[in-house]
């Protein structure tokens, strides 16, 4: 999620756990009209017990460059359900639809790689189909919930990418144009790294 903003996200070994009918309905290869999601407590300790392992998203690496210069450097997180999402197709661009329980993780840092918030995305089947059924969320460093659930600016931004999931690939793969970059962020500086990003990689800029 990437904080480009990203903002810019299945149980098994990462510890994960999908809670509710909805695992039980995903089991049985039904999603539930209704999906309801795990309270953003939960979901922080799901974040939490994830982020012990450190599991680096797939063709992504840590400390990559940030779109703000609040959030200079990036780390994007995936469970393993994302990940396997993402080898199979070889990148991140290549994944059209991420299974139930897949969470992706964005940690924000400032220039002195100190933490400055956190940003997730949890695929829950017959969540939000209009928004592909992610579950959007951010946090603070400590895990006090800053947004959540349906969240209109994270579904309108990722919606640039919906043939990859709304899921943005890490930069330099894809960008945010300067104008939609503004728009989302009006009162923020963007980073001269991102923009030095968008000067050299005109071709990955998101149409």
């Amino acid at each position: 999620m990437r904080r480009t903003p990203v903002f810019l996200l299945s149980a098994l070994s990462s510890g994960i756990i999908v809670i509710g009918f909805a695992a039980s309905a995903a089991a049985n290869n039904a999603p539930p009209a209704h999906a309801t999601p795990p309270s953003p407590a939960k979901l922080w300790q799901q974040i939490s017990a994830l982020e012990k392992s450190k599991p680096i998203m797939p063709f992504s690496h840590a400390f990559q460059p940030g779109s703000r210069t609040v959030d200079v450097f990036t780390t994007d997180l995936s469970n393993q359900a994302a990940s396997a999402a993402i080898t199979a197709a070889r990148s991140v661009q290549g994944v059209t639809r991420y299974p139930n329980g897949s969470l992706l993780i964005k940690n924000n840092y400032n220039a002195k790689h100190k933490l400055t918030g956190v940003t997730a995305m949890l695929k829950l089947s017959g969540y939000d189909a209009a928004n592909r059924n992610w579950v959007m969320a951010a946090y603070s460093p400590t895990g006090k919930s800053v947004a959540f659930g349906k969240v209109a600016s994270c579904d309108a931004c990722h919606a640039m990418v919906t043939k990859s999931d709304f899921v943005f690939a890490p930069p330099p793969d894809q960008l945010l144009p300067a104008s939609v970059w503004k728009a989302f962020f009006p009162k923020q500086a963007m980073s001269p790294t991102y923009v030095a990003l968008l000067a050299k990689y005109p071709g990955s800029i998101v149409k």
